[in-house]
């Protein structure tokens, strides 16, 4: 394709601040994986609970949650983990109405009764060792004539006076470990054991202290057991058992219903009754270096009886809690924006039915790099869902500045295996090219450096980092990390930082002939930038820029920033090149500053991000995020009351605004720059200079044009050598470019006459700052044979 060169010339970009701009502010997206809240006990008005803390994956205190009301805090140690067992340091239950019973290391027992207010307090006696609370009993062990813990005792109080009952009716003796499988304010489960080696579980009548043998055989390994007032239900993995076992409540000596729970879930089965169904979820173990974030497994409802599960919830989690007198409370929803605690019990036609009593909010993402490009704002976020991914929005500024729904870009498959491949959009700056890609540099599962291309739709491209000439990869290892270090239109540089003489940077060529490849390589210090079809990189001699057009290879101009030293990084926005010598360094007054292309003059400016006429830098001494006019006075964009190592933050280098995200804050803020932008023009363009429209495969004129910033109104004229309009059409705009097709048509839909035609490109810009765009050329048609439906009806057009 023949190429036109109608670039035009950006002029100096004026200083003068705008009105101050109103800003934007985007929420920060919610996490994928739920907030940790599980149930440790319910009443039939509240339940005892513990949320994830904010800035932690820890849990927060134990807490009494009034169904409507106001959580209270209870008087309970909080472990950094999800630990309620009854060997812990505390344990905190509901075996009775809404009375909770807390334990506390090593002799303190409380009953607090969280709707009258009283509370009962027991002193364990010395010897004993606490082995649960039901109802108002409390179950603990002394030590047999052996030493083991397998004498058990209920305790209760009575006119002040604690009574002591001995346990009855195990003949045999009761395993030590583990022997409290679960219970409510009637009946404990006991996992005994006898001489002979024989185990099973028995139930222990808190009214007549004694036990009674039921499920012989069946283990107390990390057994359950969960009552009703109808069933009693036991499950224990050990051995690799899938079977739950269910027994009537009024006839425990009975033969059980064994239910199937299946082998092909995930995690370890957790049980739960309500009225003639066995309620069930897994606790899953989420596995180091396993990135797929749970949200939970299923909740589902099976018939004792028999017949078709029922899912009650999409994810759950694996903590329910039984409510005494009838019914259970768990934790789940459909994600993390739905997730809630749920009383399920049973409905009218005795199917176990739902009912919300308190919304659990969704904790804040994790929002890692963010890009803001033509109005395409980009963002990399690791856990909003369930592996690292990119998402996009577009923005839109001015007097009543908005944000389009945010969507996905880019994600690995959820088959994705490996790290790498798992991780590869996390923590990895995306940029943006002007015309609506996005480019970000990664390494591919064998930890090669590449590019990838990624189009609004999310197709993807990768492009290895090769030399052409070569077939050299870029070296691996610590000292060569790739990355994105400049993009325009077409043409994107990635690589090394150009701070070492084994440094590499390449150029890519996003619309090469067979599609985007390496089309030149740099090796040794300095750094690479890209504006249009020039690439700016150090001169022969230090303190000197050349300008190379990418599509010619020739040096166009050579310019002197300052003297003697070497610029390592580069950037380039119109007539601005920004260098800096030692980008590493501390020195914040020399050895960097911006250059203007036109004046030939350069201007000191601070270390930071270039604009359109602006560069915007956090000063991390005085905690303030500032912009400062080329030549200009800086003005501060937000101040921080704490220092922060620094926000994130991104200019727009075609156009005038800037983003920003607080360290440990998933919010965006985007605002205009307050800097008037350089009057829109073509930087870069690929247009047809002839067309056959006789053509069976080509019979069309395209022209793309990449532009310094986004324009309204796009539209293309074309006239005849006499210069009367022929046809006049929309152009296609996307991010800052612009497209156009023609297929040598009239408006009438009749072919105009072959010869050489001129074509005018017009538009405002988006941003109300600068002259119209006005582009034009010339484009030569070659007409095709009149078909029969134009003859007699062509009429020449002169």
């Amino acid at each position: 394709m023949a190429l036109a060169a109608t670039s035009g010339t950006l002029p100096i970009l004026l200083t003068d601040a705008h009105a101050e701009p109103a800003p934007l502010t985007i929420p920060a997206p919610d996490r994928f994986k739920p907030v940790a809240n599980p149930v440790y006990g319910a009443g039939p008005g509240g339940v005892v609970e513990r949320t994830e803390v904010k800035d932690q994956s820890a849990l927060g205190h134990y807490r009494w949650t009034p169904d409507g009301g106001t959580p209270v805090d209870l008087p309970a140690s909080s472990p950094y983990d999800d630990v309620n067992t009854i060997g812990g340091s505390s344990h905190v239950s509901v075996t009775s109405g809404d009375v909770v019973a807390i334990y506390d290391s090593p002799n303190k027992v409380e009953l607090a009764d969280m709707k009258s207010g009283t509370t009962t307090k027991y002193t364990l006696p010395d010897g004993h060792f606490y082995r649960g609370v039901f109802g108002s009993a409390v179950l603990t062990a002394t030590r047999d004539t052996n030493g083991d813990k397998n004498v058990l005792h209920v305790l209760r109080m009575a006119d002040g006076q604690l009574t002591d009952t001995p346990v009855t009716g195990l003949n045999g003796w009761v395993a030590e470990d583990g022997m409290t499988l679960g219970g409510d304010d009637h009946t404990v489960a006991i996992w005994y054991a006898h001489r002979d080696g024989a185990r099973g579980v028995g139930l222990l009548d808190l009214a007549t202290a004694e036990v009674t043998p039921v499920l012989p055989g069946a283990t107390g390994t990390n057994a359950q057991v969960v009552f009703s007032d109808a069933y009693v239900a036991w499950y224990s993995p050990e051995g690799g058992n899938t079977t739950a076992r269910v027994l009537p409540r009024a006839t425990p000596q009975a033969a059980d219903t064994k239910i199937e729970l299946g082998s092909d879930g995930e995690g370890t089965p957790r049980l739960g009754l309500v009225g003639d169904w066995l309620l069930t979820t897994r606790q899953i173990e989420q596995a180091a270096g396993n990135f797929l974030v749970r949200e939970g497994a299923p909740l589902t409802a099976q018939p004792i009886a028999g017949g078709e599960p029922k899912t009650l919830l999409a994810h759950a989690g694996w903590r329910m809690a039984q409510v005494p007198g009838g019914g259970l409370a768990v934790t789940g929803g459909a994600s993390s924006r739905d997730w809630a605690v749920h009383r399920v019990f049973v409905g009218d036609d005795g199917a176990p039915t739902l009912r919300t009593v308190r919304e659990v909010a969704p904790k804040e993402g994790n929002l890692t790099r963010l890009s803001l490009t033509a109005g395409h704002l980009v963002t990399a976020e690791s856990d909003t869902t369930y592996l690292p991914a990119l998402f996009q929005r577009n923005i839109t500024l001015g007097a009543a500045p908005s944000a389009d729904q945010r969507s996905l870009l880019a994600r690995p498959d959820a088959q994705t295996t490996g790290e790498t491949a798992q991780r590869v959009y996390d923590y990895r700056q995306p940029v943006g090219t002007g015309d609506g890609r996005t480019v970000i540099a990664t390494t591919d599962a064998d930890g090669a450096q590449v590019l990838v291309v990624l189009a609004t739709d999310g197709t993807k491209t990768v492009v290895p980092a090769v030399d052409p000439q070569t077939g050299e990869k870029m070296p691996t290892g610590s000292d060569h990390y790739s990355l994105v270090r400049s993009a325009s239109g077409r043409y994107v540089v990635f690589g090394d930082s150009g701070r070492g003489v084994e440094d590499r940077q390449y150029v890519v060529d996003l619309d090469a002939s067979g599609g985007p490849k390496v089309v030149r390589v740099r090796q040794g210090q300095g750094g690479l930038a890209v504006w249009g079809t020039k690439l700016w990189m150090p001169g022969d001699t230090d303190g000197t820029l050349q300008a190379v057009d990418l599509k010619s290879g020739a040096v166009t101009e050579t310019e002197r920033i300052t003297g003697g030293c070497l610029p390592q990084e580069l950037q380039a926005v119109g007539p601005w090149v920004y260098w800096d010598c030692y980008p590493s360094g501390t020195v914040t007054s020399d050895g960097h500053g911006v250059y203007n292309t036109q004046t030939q003059q350069w201007t000191y400016a601070p270390r930071g991000t270039l604009g359109d006429g602006y560069v915007v830098a956090y000063d991390d001494g005085r905690y303030q995020l500032n912009v400062t006019p080329i030549g200009g006075t800086p003005h501060t964009v937000e101040a921080f009351p704490v220092q922060y190592s620094g926000p994130l933050v991104e200019a727009d280098r075609f156009g005038g605004a800037i983003a920003y995200r607080k360290e440990k804050n998933a919010q965006i803020t985007v605002l205009d720059s307050g800097v008037d932008t350089s009057p829109v023009a073509e930087i870069e363009s690929r247009i047809e200079q002839s067309v056959n429209l006789a053509s069976a495969t080509d019979a069309v004129w395209d022209a793309d044009w990449q532009l310094s910033k986004p324009v309204t109104g796009a539209q293309v004229t074309i006239r005849n050598k006499a210069g009367h309009t022929v046809f006049t059409g929309p152009a296609k705009e996307y991010a800052a470019a612009v497209a156009f097709s023609w297929d040598g048509r009239n408006s009438d839909r009749r072919y105009v006459n072959a010869g050489t035609y001129t074509w005018e490109l017009t538009g405002t810009p988006a941003d109300g700052s600068g002259a119209a765009l006005k582009v034009t050329g010339t484009i030569k048609l070659t007409k095709p044979t009149k078909t029969a439906a134009d003859q007699g009806t062509d009429k020449s057009i002169s």
